[in-house]
């Protein structure tokens, strides 16, 4: 029977992401996806708090909305300032199961504060349009991301996206180690 999983996003990129990295590990696999736009969820998060519980809430909204899934998604990208004052991108990746929820932190991306600043201008809802305004490229977000054009292609939105969703399958890939309460059985 085939596993079924549920990407809480209609971006395309996540979605790629997503499937990519769970057709690692698994053969037959069908994929849905739904909007959390009724979810309550913030377009942008700021602050490493609200992105985690972000990208965790779209998991239970998933739960709730689409239950009997094998596995629910949810990836969230977020701004914080640092203790240097300096402006960071930041990436939470959840996936879950009926029973528990497992939530990593993806890379750190610098950014220019005057970028920051204006989100909390509210010159635009998300970073991705701001930065399609500022650099002439049409719709940041669901192409090479910030990350993209920060890096100068080298890396895009998809590689790291792909990277944190694989990090929070690791336990249920590996459930005898991680039950096995400090020893290793392989």
């Amino acid at each position: 029977m085939a596993l079924k999983v549920l990407i809480t996003s209609k971006n395309p990129v996540k979605i790629k992401a997503t499937q990519d990295s769970f057709t690692q590990y698994f053969d037959e696999i069908n994929f849905f996806n739904i909007s959390t736009e009724k979810a309550g969820l913030d377009s942008q998060p700021i602050g490493d708090k609200e992105t985690f519980i972000s990208s965790r809430k779209r998991v239970e909204y998933g739960r709730i909305m689409k239950p009997g899934f094998d596995y629910y998604v949810g990836i969230e990208s977020g701004i914080v300032i640092n203790s240097s004052n300096d402006a960071r991108i930041i990436l939470y990746s959840s996936v879950g199961n009926d029973e528990i929820t497992e939530t990593i932190r993806g890379c750190e991306i610098p950014i220019p504060v005057f970028w920051f600043k204006a989100l909390v201008r509210q010159e635009q809802n998300e970073l991705g349009d701001l930065i399609s305004k500022f650099s002439g490229i049409s719709n940041v977000k669901q192409n090479q991301g910030v990350v993209g054009i920060l890096s100068q292609n080298i890396i895009k939105r998809y590689d790291i996206l792909k990277q944190s969703v694989i990090m929070a399958l690791v336990p249920f890939l590996n459930p005898s180690v991680f039950k096995s309460e400090g020893k290793y059985v392989p």
